[in-house]
């Protein structure tokens, strides 16, 4: 694991901020993924605007999402899917790191779809589910 403990506490603070409406872990895992979405515009358009505060909000924000999404998985439990999607998460967070720090935007828009792809993923999970 990439942060460890951390992780456990960013989960456990993006939760207590979620919407209290939530009713199943995959809906609250979409949410994030939305949130996620907009953070990482917000970058963009931080960087572009050259507003670096607003960009390390946005950055930190980010991060803390894809670290609650990555503290979410069961890595004790062998799954090839799970490990691919920490493996995402965890690259996921590298890059956001990465592209606010060089203020590269175009990683951070190429980071977009895979996690999109994933969002995509896990709506399908809730709609079989329920």
């Amino acid at each position: 694991m990439l942060l460890g403990n951390q992780q456990q506490a960013a989960y456990s603070n993006v939760q207590i901020q979620a919407n209290a409406s939530v009713s199943n872990t995959f809906e609250l895992i979409c949410m994030l993924h939305d949130r996620l979405a907009i953070e990482l515009d917000t970058i963009v358009f931080a960087i572009d605007e050259k507003d670096f505060l607003k960009k390390s909000k946005s950055a930190q924000k980010a991060i803390d999402i894809l670290m609650a999404l990555d503290a979410s998985l069961d890595l004790d439990n062998p799954n090839e899917l799970i490990e691919n999607i920490h493996n995402l998460y965890e690259h996921s967070i590298a890059t956001v790191f990465k592209g606010s720090k060089d203020l590269d935007t175009q990683v951070i828009k190429d980071l977009k779809q895979p996690l999109a792809d994933l969002r995509e993923g896990w709506e399908g999970a809730m709609k079989l589910l329920s």
